[in-house]
């Protein structure tokens, strides 16, 4: 039979080993826990209460992608009789569709990366 050798050594004297080792031991990892336990607990507050937020936002968003939807038309009545836009230019509208359609859909795969659909 193949006999392994000991990872620990059961002859090893305990009087050469300091007391204070083990303790001094656990205080560092202690205060090396610690620090990092907080910061990532406010990482996961902050997260939660963004979604949390962002999840309230929804409907305001779905709103913004129809807004997108409709500005080109805004803007084609603004170019056809500006003083119907009360001194914009129409691609201010162009700008503002644009915007509406970007963050709507930014936002969705936002809060899609946060927590996926089920």
């Amino acid at each position: 039979m193949i006999e392994e050798p000991a990872i620990v050594d059961v002859n090893a004297r305990l009087e050469e080993r300091n007391p204070h080792f083990r303790l001094m031991r656990y205080v560092a990892r202690a205060l090396v826990a610690l620090p990092l336990a907080v910061a990532r607990g406010i990482f996961f507050s902050v997260w939660c209460l963004a979604y949390s937020v962002l999840s309230l936002l929804r409907p305001v968003v779905n709103v913004l992608m129809l807004g997108g939807l409709i500005m080109p038309l805004v803007a084609f009545v603004a170019f056809v009789k500006p003083d119907a836009a009360n001194g914009i230019p129409f691609w201010v509208f162009l700008l503002m569709a644009a915007g509406f359609v970007g963050v709507s859909m930014g936002y969705s795969k936002f809060v899609d990366w946060i927590e996926p659909p089920r």
